[in-house]
Formats: C-alpha cells, structure tokens, sequence
C-alpha cells in the first residue's frame, strides 16, 4: 500500500527573518505548479504579505521601536495565516503524494491509519466583524481532522449551485472579507479527515458589516 503523507507547516520557532524566505519559496514553488490551483489573486496577495513582513522587519532592525515590533508582530502573523491557507490548498489537492506537496515547498509527515469519515462540524456561527464587508465564522474543531473546508453562499441556501467554496484551513475559524456592506451570506463548514470529507455541518447566517 502507498504511503500518505500530510503537509508540514514548518512554522514552529520560525524567525520573522526566516519567514520571508520561507513565504518567497512557496511563492516561487507553487507559480506555475500543477500540482496546484489558487484562487485568483493568492500568490499576489501572498507576495504582498511577504513584503510587508520585509519591510517590518527592516523597520525594527533601523529603529527598533515598540510601534515598530507591533506592526512586525502584526505582519508576521499575517502571513503565518497565508501559509496555513496554502497549505490547506496543497493538502486538499496533491492527495498526499510527497512530491506533489513538496513542489509546493512543504516538508511532510506520514499520515496515520485513516479513523473513520469525520463529523460534521458543530456549533458553526456567524457574525458582523469589526471592518466594513466582514462577517467573522467560526465553528467547534473536530477530531481527527486534517483540515476544513469553508463554503460561502450568497443567494438561496437551499440551492446547491448557489454554494462556493471561499477557503480550505486547518483552523476553525475564518473572517470572510471584501463582501457587500449588509447582504446577507451563509456559510456552512466540511471537515476533511485522513478517510475523506465529512458530512456537512449545518449553515449560519449574517450580514456583512
């Protein structure tokens, strides 16, 4: 039987230095991969992250002020955030093939024995954020889980073709961006286990800030 392997972040004791050139690998790995498919504008707003995390860390390295580290601490998990969202993307998609997942600039671990189809998600809410165009999603995390996948809908709920799904992650909650001052969205929430996806949890609802 062929092993499986799961994407290794690799974040763990990282420097902010560090980081930089760890975001410039997956950039230049996964630019024309495919292994992978991104949504439009990833790698730019991930190369755009990455810079932004650059010139924070000049910024301490020239002034070293508290204002500075803040807003170095700001980008550095900013961009944090972009590797898990891509390495949700690389997991759901080189089917745990090594290589496929190490072309996309991750190490990997062995996947253990599959555990079963997952449950579905619990508890999913909603809710206005705190910028105009966010709602704010979260859920209760479910064992055995490899990752989730997040599904938006902005029209009826009870229409399958209105669905799309907005983002793969390996944490269990989301701020979804950019939406209509007011609409109303829904979300609804798959966890996705060693076996496969999970059934999906129930949907939640809110308008945008």
């Amino acid at each position: 039987m062929k092993d499986l392997f799961i994407v290794k972040l690799g974040l763990q004791g990282l420097t902010s230095a560090a980081l930089v050139e760890k975001g410039r690998t997956h950039i230049k790995d996964c630019t024309g991969n495919a292994n992978v498919t991104l949504p439009a504008n990833f790698l730019a707003d991930f190369t755009q992250a990455v810079d932004d995390l650059e010139a924070a860390n000049i910024a301490v390295f020239e002034n070293g002020g508290r204002k500075d580290t803040l807003a170095r601490n700001t980008a550095k998990f900013a961009l944090e955030e972009f590797v898990r969202e891509l390495a949700g993307y690389v997991q759901a998609q080189c089917n745990e093939d090594a290589l496929k997942i190490a072309s996309c600039g991750f190490g990997t671990r062995k996947s253990p024995s599959p555990v079963g189809i997952v449950d579905a998600p619990k508890n999913l809410r909603a809710g206005r954020g705190k910028v105009s165009g966010d709602i704010d999603v979260r859920w209760d995390g479910v064992q055995g889980r490899i990752m989730y996948a997040l599904y938006i809908c902005a029209g009826d709920p009870k229409v399958e073709a209105d669905w799309s799904l907005l983002l793969q992650t390996s944490r269990n909650f989301h701020t979804a961006i950019n939406l209509t001052s007011d609409a109303v969205y829904y979300f609804r929430v798959v966890a996705i286990g060693t076996a496969g996806p999970g059934p999906v949890s129930d949907s939640a609802w809110s308008k945008a800030a």
